[in-house]
């Protein structure tokens, strides 16, 4: 994937230009620019300014006042048009003055720096609650972004002036000097009163925050604080062979050999005692941590709880595990039992908040912990970039005790309003978890071979008494080998599409079967079910299940299930799983409740429908399973391409049927797989072909009101749309 450029950067391109020509790769030269900007925008006197705060840098640059200035000046000429329509001129100076880091260090500190529209809108939720004589703090200011965008929200409501807010109230904590040092400065833009700016330096703090005593704090601030603001760093706290050598800078490839690099192994065990250190260090005082990997964002979370005086607020950005990962379940424990109002806001990254995957999804968290007010309901919304901030999508409020009920580990499904929330409850009090240990499925799941654990045993070319190994790349619904092995390795390999009556087992690795575990060398003798746990909710479906036949071994990108409920043909179970697993209503389930992996935690709490193998609908739909299945590879299939659509039409509403659903739920489910029947030809005036969704609902109707759907679907076999049919693999369907 290539690279993503942020939007901020490219907004602030011509500013930089100014800045990179003017500081000549000198940190402390390019802040010295912004200072003389900031003091020039908000009408200080620069060289007060430099006395009172840069003596020591002055005399290191030795560069002269008036040249400075004149830079400055470009510098906000650069700005100024900006200022009217996208970006306030302290939020582009706090954006301008963050201290350059390389791809290694940003990887390894979690040091995503925030755009200027995230914390218009974090700062947006809390000004209105600000009063006199409070006291924000950000525990990971960098160059204070958000403290800047908050003061700009806090003068707006009029209930506190600027230059009060600067004085009195913000604080500020980071590990970087020079990232204080434009904090200071964009915020020393938004007052004319450099006294402000002189009480405000006193509460700069330089230091780890979570490694501070609690002392220091109530020194800062008696009591608690009754804002956090933050953009934490999001970084798991562990020290992989891939990072370090990433950050020594070596440029590889996930999956490539690390052979060549003999002294890995000692600087590897020589970092990860150094992180071993500081969490041992950091585990004083955390409770909140749960299972699973240290994360940076967690331990902010919690110290942000802790720094909090009650009836104070939280406003943070964190990624979306906090509301769905096992190892955040202490955490949101914590938030809904503690915090009188709470509030989430969904936000992908298509926007490009950040210069990472556009699909990544993260939240702004917004929480009162209880002071005398009684708890009220979750409320969870949805958000999308614009050019100037955020607009909000979707709205809804939950009630505590009611996801209590369907979800015991509080995880929050991502329903998009009432009507979605709604229907959750519906499946989810119709259904059964898929892992309830009292419940009909008692899965067996087993990751069957580690493709970088048992990497010695793995050959790249088939040899007697090795099996062909299955990757996640050759897995989608009902087919294990729908993609062919042809050149390079890992996440450089090159995979084709096969059509599915010509596909045949074409792997990157064979494994040796005398070196599989007993009970996995058994388990490859017998048809099981298998998933692809890469994957996303964005994607044009997310669950990708398919029978896995005996005489292959799955790599751990595919798990594979068994089954051990009683008085069942183990098989017959296989081919129902696998058909609800690829149905549209348990798909939109996962959907909710996944981002980019199908992990066993939440796998298992999918609510299946209550259909019995023995019931006639589950006879019928195992019988449809097996049909399709056995398209992949037969030369004869039973099932021509329309046909088979329509089995998989046949089965959806079955589905929906089991749990008491309907055509207008199905329709509502329909509307959040936007990229299928891409490849399929179009209708005339409409955008794009929705053949999948007019097959369903001409199923799902009956009588007069299947006609219209009924209709369309002939309509656009007509021209050749063929249902069901994934985007790379349309160019079969001719």
């Amino acid at each position: 994937m290539s690279a993503v450029r942020a939007y901020e950067e490219g907004v602030l391109a011509e500013a930089e230009a100014v800045l990179k020509k003017a500081a000549a790769g000198d940190p402390e030269r390019r802040l010295e620019v912004l200072e003389a900007a900031s003091c020039a925008y908000a009408g200080l006197n620069t060289g007060e300014y430099w006395a009172a705060f840069c003596a020591e840098s002055r005399a290191r640059t030795g560069t002269g006042e008036a040249a400075i200035k004149a830079q400055a000046t470009e510098l906000l000429q650069a700005l100024d048009s900006l200022a009217c329509t996208v970006i306030p001129v302290p939020l582009a100076l706090a954006s301008l003055a963050r201290v350059e880091i390389s791809h290694g260090e940003r990887r390894s500190t979690g040091a995503y720096y925030t755009d200027f529209r995230l914390a218009r809108y974090l700062a947006g939720g809390v000004a209105e609650h600000i009063a006199p004589g409070m006291r924000v703090i950000d525990p990971a200011a960098g160059s204070g972004l958000l403290l800047t965008a908050l003061t700009l929200a806090v003068g707006a409501q009029g209930k506190v002036s600027i230059t009060d807010f600067v004085a009195n109230a913000v604080c500020a904590a980071d590990l970087s000097d020079l990232a204080l040092r434009g904090a200071r400065l964009a915020l020393a833009s938004t007052t004319d009163d450099l006294k402000a700016v002189l009480s405000l330096d006193e509460r700069l703090f330089q230091g780890d925050s979570l490694l501070t005593n609690d002392a220091v704090w109530e020194q800062v601030s008696s009591g608690g604080f009754d804002v956090v603001i933050g953009n934490p760093p999001w970084e798991k706290l562990k020290v992989t062979r891939h990072e370090l050598l990433a950050n020594a800078g070596v440029v590889r490839h996930y999956g490539a050999d690390y052979t060549p690099h003999d002294d890995l192994p000692e600087a590897l065990s020589q970092e990860r005692r150094k992180m071993l250190d500081y969490l041992e260090q950091m585990a004083t005082g955390a409770q909140l941590q749960g299972r699973g990997e240290a994360d940076l964002y967690k331990l902010f979370l919690e110290f942000s709880c802790r720094r909090l005086r009650p009836g104070g607020r939280l406003a943070l950005l964190v990624p979306a595990g906090l509301i769905r990962s096992q190892g955040t379940e202490a955490l949101r424990r914590f938030l809904f039992e503690s915090a009188a109002e709470l509030e989430f806001t969904i936000v992908e990254n298509r926007a490009r908040f950040f210069a990472i995957d556009t699909r990544f999804k993260f939240l702004s968290v917004k929480a009162q912990l209880a002071g005398d007010a009684a708890p009220g309901p979750m409320v969870l919304k949805h958000a999308s970039g614009t050019d100037t901030g955020l607009r909000e999508t979707a709205h809804v409020s939950i009630e505590r005790s009611e996801l209590a009920q369907v979800r015991r580990d509080l995880t929050v499904p991502e329903v998009r309003g009432q009507a979605e929330w709604e229907l959750f409850l519906r499946m989810v009090r119709a259904g059964t978890p898929f892992g309830d240990a009292d419940g009909p499925w008692r899965p067996q799941l087993a990751r069957e071979v580690d493709m970088s654990r048992d990497r010695a045993d793995f050959r790249t070319s088939p040899a007697d008494g090795h099996l062909p190994v299955i990757e996640g790349r050759m897995v989608h619904q009902y087919r294990s080998r729908a993609k062919a092995h042809r050149s390079g390795t890992g996440r450089a390999a090159q995979w084709d599409a096969l059509a599915a009556t010509d596909a045949v087992v074409t792997p990157q690795y064979w494994y040796p079967a005398n070196e599989l575990r007993r009970g996995v060398a058994k388990r490859t003798q017998t048809v099981r079910a298998g998933f692809c746990d890469v994957t996303g909710q964005t994607n044009e479906r997310t669950l990708l299940t398919a029978v896995i036949p005996p005489g292959v071994v799955c790599g751990n990108k595919v798990p594979t299930v068994l089954f051990n409920a009683p008085s069942s043909d183990g098989e017959a179970l296989v081919h129902l799983w696998v058909a609800l697993m690829n149905s549209i209503p348990v798909d939109w389930l996962a959907r909710r409740i996944t981002t980019t992996s199908m992990n066993y935690f939440l796998l298992m709490s999918i609510p299946l429908p209550p259909i019995a193998p023995d019931s006639p609908d589950g006879a019928r739909i195992i019988e449809l399973s097996r049909e399709l299945t056995e398209l992949e590879g037969s030369r004869r299939p039973t099932l021509d391409a329309g046909a088979a659509a329509h089995a998989r039409s046949e089965i959806d509403v079955l589905v929906a049927r089991a749990y008491g659903l309907g055509a207008e739920e199905l329709q509502l489910m329909l509307e959040d797989f936007p990229l299928l029947d891409r490849g399929q030809p179009v209708l005339d005036a409409e955008e794009r072909s929705t053949i999948t969704r007019d097959l369903v609902l001409a199923q799902a109707h009956s009588g007069v009101a299947a006609k219209p759907w009924a209709d369309r679907v002939a309509q656009a076999q007509r021209l050749g749309a063929v249902a069901y049919v994934p985007a790379d693999y349309a160019q079969f369907c001719e």
